[in-house]
């Protein structure tokens, strides 16, 4: 099957999915909700080079479609998204971006409860960005989100394939605690030969207890990390301990420190690493009527693009307020430091930030149009020359929404 054909299907099922296939449904509990928006943007670096900046207008349109089950024992939530992206000078650059996010929840008992993600993105590296089209809420687990596991980390402009899976079962021991157990596999493949592909399988299982005064649990986890790619072999077995606490009816902190053991095996040559580091996953947010704020520092072991490991800092942050009964600010951003681990064979060393402010106006309930600009910035110590390099873009978008329910 051509890589036109594959398009047009993609394509196709959106459709059907979004327009055909609702009014033939007599089910109960479902809701769909077709959208589409429309992009013009100007990137004034649009490979993200140090030298020789190249400038172009951009335009999109993304149509895609949500889907949503509800029922005492269910939750069902989905995505499928396909952005169509044209540039106005440099037209080999065209393509099509495609995002598909499925979850669901299952209560098995009264104690018992299942939760899956799958999620998949094509996209191209060091240009892609959040879907503005819609927010999905993943409810964050020990594991790193999808969106923004890899972000900061990439250095060639190609594109990209990856595919998230993601599965924990959670079994209530008593009215204060609980015990869950979960499994991720991540699968990411670059189209430019000089990166490198690879997969990584976690595992963790965690011990949460509420205690006396009902505002605070705490616990501590288990974990296990495989990494593998053409370069090497990497085991990280890690542990920590969680606290997660309530401080008023909408802030909230969930912190969870700990230790990593870090064995490394390198394919092309009898090279072999262990070390220890420490972990961080601390999160703060606030949820008001009229605001929402996410704030989160992580440190871990990553996989870069090169296929060595690289030790990450990394702080992000995001934000709504709500400016009038129309009128919505949005403020999102990254923090990155990245550096190799002790012994790898690599040279990485850099810091990366991204912020996003943007205004959002409201036409009608589902219906809005966003002003945004983004700005990036790498700055690479590794290198010699021409260390730094950055990004300015500005885009207006018109997003369309109509719900229905089956």
């Amino acid at each position: 099957m051509t890589k036109n054909k594959k398009r047009l299907i993609f394509f196709a099922l959106i459709l059907t999915f979004g327009f055909v296939l609702p009014p033939i449904s007599a089910a109960r509990n479902i809701t769909y909700n077709p959208q589409i928006s429309f992009t013009g943007e100007y990137n004034d670096n649009i490979f993200f080079s140090r030298t020789d900046k190249e400038n172009d207008f951009i335009y999109g349109i993304a149509p895609a479609i949500e889907l949503n089950y509800a029922s005492d024992l269910w939750e069902l939530n989905s995505l499928a998204m396909v952005r169509f992206i044209r540039y106005a000078s440099e037209n080999d650059l065209d393509r099509e971006d495609y995002y598909l996010n499925l979850q669901g929840r299952y209560r098995m008992t009264e104690r018992l409860q299942f939760h899956g993600r799958f999620n998949y993105r094509q996209d191209f590296t060091l240009d892609s960005r959040s879907i503005d089209l819609t927010r999905t809420v993943i409810e964050e687990s020990p594991i790193d989100d999808p969106d923004i596991v890899e972000r900061g980390i990439e250095r060639f402009y190609t594109e990209r394939k990856r595919y998230n899976a993601f599965a924990s079962l959670n079994y209530r021991l008593t009215e204060i605690s609980n015990l869950d157990v979960g499994y991720r596999y991540l699968k990411t493949d670059y189209d430019f030969e000089d990166n490198t592909d690879y997969d990584v399988s976690d595992i963790y299982l965690r011990y949460m207890r509420r205690l006396a005064g009902q505002k605070d649990r705490v616990g501590t986890r288990l974990s296990y990390s495989e990494r593998t790619s053409d370069i090497s072999d990497i085991d990280t077995y890690g542990t920590g301990l969680i606290w997660d606490h309530i401080f008023t009816e909408t802030i909230s902190l969930y912190a969870d420190i700990g230790l990593r053991y870090t064995e490394e095996t390198f394919k092309n040559s009898d090279q072999k690493d262990d070390n220890w580091g420490g972990t961080a996953d601390i999160r703060l947010r606030r949820r008001a009527e009229t605001n929402v704020i996410n704030i989160g520092l992580k440190q871990n072991l990553q996989t870069t693009s090169t296929g060595s490991s690289a030790n990450v800092t990394r702080l992000y942050w995001d934000a709504r307020q709500r400016l009038s009964e129309r009128l919505v600010f949005e403020l999102g951003g990254y923090f990155y430091i990245t550096r190799d681990d002790d012994d790898s064979f690599s040279d990485v060393d850099t810091v990366f930030f991204d912020i996003s402010p943007a205004l959002r106006y409201l036409l009608t309930e589902n219906h809005s149009v966003k002003l945004a600009y983004n700005y990036t910035t790498e700055h690479d110590r590794s290198l010699d020359n021409d260390r730094d390099r950055d990004r300015n873009r500005v885009w207006i978008m018109f997003e369309f929404g109509f719900p229905n329910n089956w």
